[in-house]
Formats: C-alpha cells, structure tokens, sequence
C-alpha cells in the first residue's frame, strides 16, 4: 500500500508532538514509567515554589511538584501536590519542609522522615513546614545594624543642628583671629628697623658672653680639678697607711700565736687544756652513770624524817 505524502508528514507530525511530550515531561522531572504515589501538603504561602520542582530526601531527588491550587474556602491556603516514587516509605511524622535550592532564588521541598505510628499511603497529607532562606537570615542578621545606623544617623543630625547655631558665631571668630593677624603683621612691618636692631644687639651680648665665660671659666675650672686631684690623693694616701698598719697588727699577732705567746697561743700550742676537759668529761660521765645506776647512794629521802644506813 503506498501512501500520499499528506499522510506522511501527518503521521511524522503525530510522532514527534508525542515524543516532543514525554520528552519535555521528562525533563520537568515527570517518569511515566516510572510509578508514584500522591500527597498533600498545605502551606501558608510557597514562596516562588513552581510545578516540577524536585522533592528531595537527604539530598537525593525522590520526586517532583505535580501542582499548586489555592484553597479559597480555607483563607487561600496553597495546596501542593507531590508525585513521590512507590517504594518511599513515608510516616505520619515526615515533613515536607520548603527551602531554598541554590543562590537563585529557586525552592525545593525536603523530606524528613521521621518514625511515626501510621505509614502513608497514597493521597495522604504530610506536616508542612518552612526553612527560613539566605535573605531571611541576612535580614535578621543586619537588622541590630541597620538600627544601630539609624540611632548614629539620628545622633548626627541632633548634633549638626545644635552647631548650625554656632556657625555665626564661629564665624565672627575667625573673622576677629583674621584682623588680629592682619594687626600683628602691620605692627612687625612697622617696628621691623627697631626688631633688626634688637636682634643684633642680642647676638653681640652673646658673644660677649661667651667671650668673658671663656676667659674666666676656664682657668676657675682648672684649679677646681687641681683641687680634686690633691683631695683624692690624700685621702688615698690616707687610707692606704691605715690598711697598711692593720695589716702590720694583724701579722704580728699570727707570729705571736705561732709562737705560743699569749691565750691564743697557748690554746693553739698546748693541749693539757684538751686533755683536762677530756678527762673532766668522762669523770662526768662516770659520775651520771652511777648516779642512774644506785640513786640512793648520793640522795636520801624520807617522809618522816627516818635515817637512812649508812
């Protein structure tokens, strides 16, 4: 059978609107072969969540936003719809949680699946909740400084309007230190002869000066270190014949001890003292031993006043 070229290129119309189709789908994210279950999940407001956004579970896509409709009967509460795959086991504690999914601006929904009493099933609700974005967490973050701003900006105009006050008066000070200075250099210009001469004449006192500190000072301070000089010297002197006196006492009485002259001597030179207190020690101690030894021989006690034997 042969066919027209009408049909032809109706036909290859036809299949390529089909394959047009489910291959857009597929790139929004729509499997046909590839099961899924229904669910819900109401949200106040979705925040630039489109149809075909990806719903996430630890950062694996596991699904897809089927669609959003406005429950008007409920204060327009948006209801979303998501095409989640069948095998995903969900709890009656999963959330379905709205959140940023990148830099621009686009949003995700994210799965936390938690342990629940009930397994959903198909056409089931999840608990929805809001993840706060980047600019939400830049807002609150720079709000404290914006309003530490506006109190700076506030203090600054107050302060600016206190010296606007004060700017005649600033002003007419400044116009004052201008005439003084123009006064001052008028009476400099005037008296510049008179201030030439004083100067001069102040060098040349100087210069004298210097002269007659030069001519007198000197020789003043040269006798002064003269008169040191001879004052270190005989105290020096002094001092060194005192050392060498002691010195001399001091080797005369070492002789005198070497030679056994003296107390100091006899005590260096002879022993009979060492040898008395020798003997005087252990008489002693004899003495300490008998006396612990037979108490009764040297001390006798009564209480009735009885002789002792003899």
């Amino acid at each position: 059978m042969k066919y027209s070229g009408e049909i032809k290129v109706g036909l290859l119309t036809v299949v390529a609107g089909v394959i047009l189709y489910f291959g857009f789908n597929y790139l929004r994210g729509i499997d046909f072969f590839d099961p899924t279950y229904t669910y819900y999940a109401v949200y106040d407001r979705v925040e630039g969540l489109k149809v075909s956004n990806q719903v996430y579970v630890n950062g694996l896509g596991v699904g897809r936003v089927a669609s959003i409709s406005i429950l008007q009967n409920r204060g327009n509460r948006l209801l979303v719809t998501l095409d989640l795959r069948k095998d995903l086991v969900i709890t009656d504690s999963t959330r379905a949680i709205l959140a940023d999914d990148g830099l621009l601006g686009s949003k995700k929904i994210d799965l936390e699946i938690r342990p629940g009493s009930r397994t959903l099933t198909d056409e089931d609700t999840l608990m929805p909740q809001k993840q706060g974005g980047m600019l939400e967490g830049l807002m609150a973050k720079a709000s404290p400084a914006l309003g530490s701003l506006d109190q700076a900006l506030v203090s600054v105009n107050a302060l600016l309007k206190e010296y606007q006050g004060m700017s005649v008066e600033i002003k007419k000070i400044l116009a004052n230190a201008n005439a003084t200075a123009g006064n001052a250099n008028g009476l400099i210009a005037e008296n510049r002869t008179e201030l030439a001469a004083t100067l001069r004449n102040v060098e040349k006192l100087t210069a004298s000066l210097n002269q007659a500190s030069e001519a007198s000072l000197k020789p003043m301070l040269a006798k002064a270190n003269t008169l040191a000089d001879s004052l270190n010297a005989l105290q020096l002197a002094s001092t060194v014949n005192n050392l060498n006196q002691t010195i001399a006492q001091l080797q005369t009485t070492l002789a005198d001890i070497n030679k056994g002259q003296g107390t100091l001597g006899k005590l260096a030179k002879d022993d009979s003292l060492y040898v008395s207190l020798n003997r005087t020690v252990a008489s002693l101690d004899s003495l300490f031993v008998d006396l612990k030894a037979r108490p009764k021989r040297y001390v006798h006690f009564s209480l009735f006043g009885r002789k002792g034997k003899k």
